[in-house]
């Protein structure tokens, strides 16, 4: 076990090329805090939970059978390490959220899934409850008797959703316990309360029981302080159903990593028909501990703990761009998505997600397979996504997507 673990992580400090560099402005951004005290951990079932701290033997060998030829093309470098038994959290000024970002809102053959009577009861005595929903959430993210304490951020509304996405077929029996690939770097041209994705989704779905693990790189005006592209998670659970990005609410993501973290800069960007920056970034299921643990190639960054995550795997993969805005002012323009234009072949001219792979119930690491997936795009007049399967040894399954975004 010790030396595949030392051979996984020299070869990955050997070959690593994208994540961002440290900076005096990023170095503010990030607090350490104790492993045990950070926020995931204090809810009520993470009370007897043992923290993971590296993956175990057998997600070490689905990561080097899964990684063994993209590794070269990857640079891992982080920010300034925390103290021995301390990790990074980023300090975001606002947190979502609403549950538009689940995939029952997404338009499926030209109609949008309508929400059960179930759901619409829901909704309506949510209304009531508005204002004390409103307290519910941030206080959550507020430390307790004892515990290290964390900045209050402020609540918005994602809207205006636009997908361009490659995703299982809706009808499907079967469970995935993963998903992983090599996207390139682009740094889309939002303004204020807008944000545009390269994302991958896990979502299960099961009646009126939703959760999700969502991870990608993002460029989020209200989500940071900026408009740099950003290693950035989500997720939601039946416990959480509004969710919550990165490393901010109870029973959520599990930070690790002493300086690579959600929410940690890109630095080096693509240039059109220019030099293409790129990072593996994989999420599985633990065969060993069950929880879903973040990689970066074979490194482990962090995970979502098995109490409140996708005990029976996910349901449905999607692969692809996402974009929308944060303010419900009309009219609204949508963002750009991936390099602001159209996707096409040329991969040096398009954002791409290669190496499209996920992880089957027996935990074997497959191509995604071309007769299970679909394309879907619910605005063609502002982006695109062409899926063009198996292009090469090295590629293997590639989708590129993208858009200039405006009126939608």
């Amino acid at each position: 076990m010790a030396s595949l673990w030392l051979k996984l992580i020299s070869i990955s400090l050997i070959y690593l090329n994208v994540i961002a560099k440290s900076t005096p402005h990023q170095e503010s951004e990030f607090e350490c805090v104790s492993i045990d005290k950070q926020s995931a951990l204090q809810h009520p079932l993470m009370k007897n939970h043992r923290i993971q701290t590296r993956p175990s033997r057998e997600l070490l060998s689905i990561l080097s059978t899964s990684n063994g030829n993209i590794l070269r093309e990857i640079d891992l470098k982080g920010s300034e390490e925390c103290p021995k038994g301390q990790v990074p959290i980023h300090k975001q000024k606002t947190n979502l959220t609403n549950n538009l970002i689940h995939p029952q809102q997404i338009h499926r053959a030209g109609r949008i899934l309508k929400q059960s009577r179930r759901d619409k009861k829901k909704k309506k005595n949510n209304r009531r409850k508005k204002n004390k929903n409103k307290l519910m959430i941030p206080s959550a993210l507020l430390s307790q008797k004892n515990k290290i304490p964390h900045h209050q951020p402020k609540l918005f509304t994602e809207t205006h959703l636009h997908y361009a996405i490659v995703r299982t077929f809706e009808n499907t029996t079967k469970k995935w316990r993963g998903a992983q690939a090599l996207f390139n770097i682009n740094k889309p041209r939002v303004v204020q309360n807008q944000f545009s994705k390269a994302w991958i989704w896990l979502n299960y779905i099961q009646g009126s029981i939703m959760s999700s693990i969502q991870f990608g790189w993002a460029v989020h005006t209200n989500l940071y302080s900026d408009d740099r592209p950003r290693l950035t998670t989500f997720w939601m659970s039946d416990q959480h159903p509004k969710g919550c990005y990165n490393a901010l609410c109870p029973g959520g993501y599990v930070q690790i990593h002493k300086s690579i973290y959600p929410g940690l800069v890109y630095d080096k960007v693509n240039a059109l028909g220019g030099k293409q920056n790129t990072v593996h970034l994989s999420v599985a299921e633990d065969p060993v501990t069950k929880n879903w643990v973040l990689t970066i190639g074979s490194i482990m960054i962090g995970y979502w703990p098995r109490q409140s995550h996708m005990v029976d795997g996910a349901s449905e993969v999607y692969f692809g761009g996402f974009a929308g805005n944060t303010a419900s002012s009309q009219p609204t323009t949508s963002p750009p998505m991936g390099t602001g234009e159209f996707p096409t072949k040329d991969l040096s001219r398009s954002c791409f997600m290669k190496q499209l792979k996920y992880v089957l119930s027996d935990y074997s690491v497959v191509d995604i397979n071309a007769n299970e997936v679909e394309e879907y795009v619910d605005s063609r007049k502002c982006y695109g996504v062409m899926f063009l399967k198996y292009v090469d040894y090295d590629s293997r399954e590639t989708l590129t997507f993208g858009g200039p975004g405006g009126q939608c």
